[in-house]
Formats: structure tokens, C-alpha cells, sequence
């Protein structure tokens, strides 16, 4: 492009109307501010070039050598339109032939290839300049709009985004009122869900879906008031369909606010149809109720269970109770007779034996040494019981007596078999409680000298904290006896139950047996 382009462009314009005279006069003073007016057209952002009448352009500012990256000869022989993207250029030069047919202005948007080979976008715009409604030539600008371009196209792709996901969420009916409660959008999911279409539904009043005793009521009012406050407001509740048929939602109304000046803009409403659901609740909540009631019911029934159960667990312990004092006085009933009738007839039988052997002694010494010896054996078995009837009297046990009673329990051992006592001189507790306990302590002994053939017993009473703990224990054979079930075992474990103790029995091989007794201490 030559130099004095601005000049021949005045030149053009001028020429096919001007006298020689004023024409020297235009062509003088355009060279007087050529310098400024070039500067001027350097200076702006936008690509300015001008066109002769048929269309070839013999002009282009800095902004175009500056963007394409060719020079003014390169310019000057290039069809400018070749730089436009291949998928712009038809549309282009389209208009482009039509503007200089019919003299309109030229207007198009289009990519134009820039120095790096990248296309931007650019709104081309060329007017014609007239003489006497001649087109003499045209001047055309071209300003970069790819920034615009690609805030439209992500506008664009947002909008895309937002659609599909309110049209995609088919089970949310999701719209919005205007300050004045009337609907301003209506999605394809709020059409699904209350029956209305768009074209129905914006323009109304948001109040369509309220029931009519909540629009007597006013709550669609009350539920913008609460958004106006807090921002949002719940929504769960019947509303009402198209078809009059009601349906549970649960959703919520939002505040929209204007992002710049925080003035009101709207209400957008979020609601999903929730009547299956609702019925479920409330189907679970009868259940949850009727279960209920039945827990109540199965309450008292077990509570009358249980205190006919204590009832009959308090007569079984009375019954025990006087098992036990019968057999206590049975006891000594029988250690009575055993005292008072059969080692008396034994010991007088023993007795007139003696007598008898004095008599015939002289006559036959044999037949005295029989008797002698008869003798001696009905003393015996006297003593024998008399050491039962004293083991089957009732003890006298006093508040503190039950280790004395244990240490004389141990002092009736003879023969091979060792017991030893540990137990504190005196120990207060109930007389039943010392009774009883002394009658395990009695049986268990029975049982290591009967059952287990042992040589030593240990039998220690000692009181804890929180309880009397009572041990018989012993070094025989721990074999068990029909499981445990003997007619002993079971006493004991009354004796323990009727005193509230726990019983425990130990057997160990080659350990012996250990009998323990745990009687609480009453707080």
C-alpha cells in the first residue's frame, strides 16, 4: 500500500465531480492533515480500511498490518476475504456482492485469520460514500468481538446446561413467580407433576397448586413472607393438580435476588411429588402405632406374668422355707428317738450282756467271752448313734456361734482324716443364714468322707466387703456323681437359695472338690 493512500482516496471520492480549480484546492488541503488524520486512524483498536467505487480496497490502517502480519504490498495484492474463515467467507461475500449491486451497507460477522494463523472474531460493517446518490466509494471497519464471542458461547453453553438439568429432573417441578406471585417459568417437570403446560401455567398466579383451604388460609402468602425473611421456606403439604386430584410435595420456596443489587427479582419453587412416599409414612406410622400398642398390651401381660411369677416364686421360697424347718424337725425328731429310745436300749443291752458274762463266767468261760464280746459291740454302735443323733439335732447357734459350730463340726473327725478351721472367733449374721450355712458346711463334709475318700478337709469362714463366703474344701477323688444331681447337692442348693447365697462346686483331678458358699451382705 502506498504512502499517500489517504490522499488518493480523497482523490477518488473527488474527482468524477469536482472543477480543476477546487480540486487542487482538496488535494492541498488533504495534504495539510494527512499526518493527523493517518495518526487518528492508526490510533483506534478496530481494523479501518476504504474500497474504491468497485469494491477494491486501496486502504488499510496499522491495525490491520498489526493483526494479519503482511505488508502494505502483500495487502495491496490480497483479496482481504481470503483471510476469512472458510466456514464465514460464503455468507460474506455474499453480502458483499449484494451491498455493492444495491449501495447498502455492509454488515457480517465472521472469523478472521490473524499473523499466528488463529481466528477471532470480528462484526465487519462497510458504508458507502455517495455523490449526488452515486456510490463513489466505501470505508469499512472491522472490530474484534472474540471476547464477546466466547462469553456469549459459555452464556450459551450455561443456559444449555441449566435447561437440560431443569428439563432432565422430570420427577422436580421446579418454577418461578415474580415479585407479584405470578409464574414466570414453568418446567417440563412441574408440568409432569402438577398437569398444567407452560402455556397454562405462566401468567397465573403461583396460588394454582394450593388446595382451596390453603388459599382461604392465605399459606401461599405466609410461605413468600417466610422466604422474604429467612431466604427460604419448607414446603411439605396436599396441593392440587390440574385434574383436581391432590398429591403430597415436598419442597421449598428460595428467595432470588438480583446479583449486582440485591434487589428482590423472584421466587423459585423446588417440589417433588412425594404422595407414594407420604402414604408409606404414614402407613409405617400406623404400623409404628399399632405396634406400639401391642408392646403395651404385651407389657402388661408380661408385668402380670411376672408378679403372678414373683407370687409364685415367693410361696416357693416360703415352701422351701418350711421344707426345711420340717426337715430340721424331722432331724430332730429322729436324732430324739435315736437318743432317747435306741441308744438307751442299746447301752442297757450292753449292759445286762456284761451282767450275764459276770453270771457264767465261773460255769462257761466261753460262753461268757461271747457275751463280753456282744457287749462291747452294742457299746459301740451306741456310741455310733449317738455321734448320728447329735449330727442330726439342731445346732444352738447364737449370733456369733456358727465358727464355734464349724470347729466342733471339724473336732468329730477320727481315724485317717485330717480337718483344719479357719474361721474368726466371732461372726454376726442372721440365725437362718447360720443354720444353713452350717448345714452345707455339714453336707459337704458328708460327701468328701462318703464320696471322695479324702484325708483332709479345709473348712474356712471369712466375710468380705460385700460378702460371708463360706469353703469346704478337700484333697479325695473329684469324680462326679450322677451330674451333680444328688439328693445332698440338692439340699445344699436349696439351704443356698433360701438365704440368697450362690453355691458353687468345684471338681479338679487329682485336686479334690471345693464347695463354695457366697452369701451377700445385706446394705
Amino acid at each position: 500500500m502506498p504512502d499517500d493512500a489517504p490522499q488518493q482516496q480523497a482523490a477518488t471520492l473527488t474527482a468524477a465531480s469536482m472543477p480543476a480549480a477546487e480540486l487542487d484546492a482538496v488535494h492541498d488541503a488533504l495534504r495539510k492533515t494527512d499526518g493527523s488524520l493517518r495518526r487518528l486512524l492508526d490510533a483506534v483498536p478496530q481494523i479501518v480500511w476504504t474500497n474504491d467505487a468497485d469494491g477494491n480496497t486501496n486502504y488499510f490502517n496499522r491495525r490491520w498490518y498489526e493483526y494479519t502480519g503482511l505488508n502494505s504490498k502483500r495487502s495491496a495484492a490480497l483479496i482481504w476475504q481470503a483471510l476469512i474463515h472458510p466456514d464465514d467467507a460464503p455468507v460474506s461475500k455474499q453480502r458483499w456482492q449484494r451491498a455493492l449491486k444495491t449501495g447498502e451497507v455492509f454488515e457480517c460477522e465472521y472469523r478472521l485469520r490473524n499473523a499466528a494463523g488463529e481466528y477471532h472474531w470480528f462484526i465487519g460493517r462497510t458504508v458507502p460514500l455517495r455523490d449526488q446518490n452515486r456510490t463513489v466509494a466505501w470505508v469499512g471497519s472491522a472490530t474484534d468481538i472474540q471476547d464477546l464471542k466466547q462469553a456469549e458461547a459459555a452464556w450459551k453453553e450455561s443456559e444449555e446446561r441449566y435447561r437440560l438439568m431443569v428439563d432432565g429432573a422430570r420427577d422436580y417441578a421446579i418454577f418461578m413467580v415474580n415479585p407479584s406471585n405470578e409464574i414466570v417459568y414453568w418446567s417440563a417437570g412441574a408440568e409432569r407433576v402438577f398437569g398444567w403446560s407452560a402455556g397454562e401455567a405462566v401468567g397465573r398466579s403461583g396460588e394454582i397448586v394450593f388446595t382451596p383451604e390453603d388459599r382461604e388460609n392465605e399459606v401461599e402468602e405466609k410461605e413468600i413472607e417466610k422466604a422474604l425473611r429467612n431466604g427460604f421456606a419448607s414446603d411439605r403439604r396436599w396441593h392440587i393438580r390440574k385434574d383436581g386430584a391432590r398429591i403430597w410435595i415436598d419442597g421449598m420456596m428460595r428467595r432470588l435476588n438480583d446479583e449486582k443489587t440485591g434487589a428482590l427479582r423472584g421466587f423459585a419453587k423446588i417440589a417433588r411429588d412425594a404422595t407414594q412416599q407420604h402414604e408409606a409414612e404414614e402407613q409405617l406410622q400406623r404400623a409404628h402405632d399399632e405396634l406400639d400398642q401391642r408392646v403395651q398390651e404385651r407389657t402388661l401381660d408380661l408385668e402380670r406374668t411376672n408378679a403372678k411369677l414373683r407370687q409364685e416364686m415367693e410361696q416357693r421360697q416360703m415352701l422351701e422355707k418350711q421344707i426345711l424347718l420340717i426337715t430340721e424337725q424331722e432331724r430332730a425328731r429322729i436324732s430324739h428317738d435315736l437318743h432317747d429310745t435306741l441308744c438307751q436300749e442299746l447301752t442297757a443291752t450292753a449292759l445286762l450282756l456284761k451282767s450275764r458274762a459276770h453270771a457264767i463266767e465261773g460255769r462257761s468261760k466261753a460262753a461268757a467271752d461271747s457275751l463280753a464280746e456282744a457287749a462291747e459291740t452294742l457299746s459301740a454302735n451306741a456310741q455310733m448313734a449317738r455321734d448320728l443323733a447329735r449330727g442330726l439335732h439342731p445346732m444352738d447357734i447364737g449370733a456369733s456361734g456358727l465358727p464355734s459350730a464349724l470347729r466342733e463340726l471339724c473336732s468329730r473327725m477320727s481315724g485317717d482324716v485330717s480337718c483344719r478351721c479357719h474361721c474368726p472367733r466371732s461372726l454376726r449374721m442372721d440365725h437362718d443364714v447360720a443354720v444353713n450355712l452350717y448345714r452345707i458346711a455339714q453336707e459337704a463334709v458328708t460327701n468328701s468322707l462318703k464320696h471322695a475318700n479324702a484325708s483332709e478337709i479345709t473348712i474356712s469362714l471369712e466375710r468380705t466387703n460385700d460378702a460371708i463366703v463360706l469353703t469346704v474344701s478337700d484333697d479325695g477323688y473329684a469324680k462326679r456323681r450322677r451330674g451333680g444331681r444328688g439328693f445332698g447337692m440338692l439340699i445344699m442348693k436349696y439351704r443356698a437359695h433360701a438365704i440368697g447365697a450362690v453355691l458353687k462346686v468345684e471338681s479338679m483331678k487329682a485336686r479334690g472338690t471345693t464347695v463354695t458358699c457366697c452369701v451377700p451382705r445385706k446394705s
